[in-house]
This record gives structure tokens, sequence and C-alpha cells, in this order.
């Protein structure tokens, strides 16, 4: 991360960072299909969801710092949209083949663990999650990934709007 230039173009820029911040997204996505398997994935994942703005921050403000203090906020905001992008691209590809090879039966399971722990579920709705299950028309490893990519995206087009902010916000102390 050391050799990224951060005064390059903001979409190559963003690119590259989107390797790093995908393989980022894969852990916390794997961490999330298995965390009622092994217990200490569910911290893991907590941890990994409260860093990611985090790490966006980093990014904009190294961007911000690069540019001697005069990015726009345009241009950081810009930076995590496509990072996140680029980064949910790649935890599509993971999400999907956890799913589909490590792990075919995630989202049968996950909705029984919910039928049978929901406490203020109508009986109609859970009629119709019953019949999910028994008819297996569950959404597909590929249709659940690219929920997760919208879901991903927008929280980073909303946050990096957020951490944006705040990277230009931090007092710029020149050398």
């Amino acid at each position: 991360m050391s050799n990224i230039d951060f005064k390059k173009n903001i979409f190559t820029l963003s690119a590259e960072l989107g390797v790093p911040f995908g393989i980022f997204l894969s852990l916390l996505m794997v961490s999330l299909v298995f965390f009622d398997k092994v217990p200490f994935l569910s911290t893991l994942a907590l941890l990994l969801m409260l860093a990611a703005p985090v790490v966006l921050c980093i990014f904009q403000r190294k961007r911000f710092v690069a540019l001697d203090g005069f990015a726009l906020y345009s241009d950081l905001w810009i930076l995590a949209i496509f990072t996140t992008i680029g980064g949910s691209l790649i935890m599509v590809l993971a999400t999907y083949l956890t799913i589909t090879y490590l792990r075919p039966e995630f989202l049968y399971e996950q909705m029984r663990f919910f039928l049978d722990n929901a406490s203020s579920i109508d009986s109609e709705t859970a009629d119709v999650l019953e019949k999910m299950i028994s008819q297996r028309i569950m959404p597909s490893a590929i249709e659940f990934s690219m929920m997760m990519f919208w879901l991903s995206a927008s929280l980073g087009c909303v946050g990096g709007a957020v951490t944006a902010f705040v990277a230009q916000k931090i007092p710029y102390k020149q050398h």
C-alpha cells in the first residue's frame, strides 16, 4: 500500500485501492457466511463492518495529504464511491464462490434459524417463508451475491460522503 501514488488520476487510484478493499470486503462476507459455525467470526465480522468506513477515510485522507490539502470534497467522495464499487465486485465473486461451493445450504439454514427463533412474526409471513424453504425457492447464490453488491455499493456511496467530510476536516499540517 505504501507504493501507491495517491496523486494519480482518481479513477486509476480507485481501481488500485479497490483490490485491497475488495479483499477486505471478501473477508467480511466470508466471516458473515460462517459466523454460525465458527463463533469468533461473528466478532470479526462486526469489527470489519465497523472498520470499513475507517479504511475508506484513511484512503481519502492519504489522497488529501498527497494533494497538499487541496483535494476537493467531490474528489474524495468519488474516491470512496469507485473504491467501494471495485471492492464490491471482488466481494461478489468471493461471496458467490463461498455460498456455491463451501456452504450451499447457507440461505436455507439462516431462514430456518430465523423461523425457529422469531417471536414477533405473524403466521401468514411464517407460512410464506416455510413455503419458500420447502419448495426451495430462496434466492440463488448469484442473486444473494448481487444483493450484497448493491448493499455494499450503496453504503459506500453514502458513507463515502461522510468520510470525505471527515478526511477534509482533520487539520492539515504542512512539513
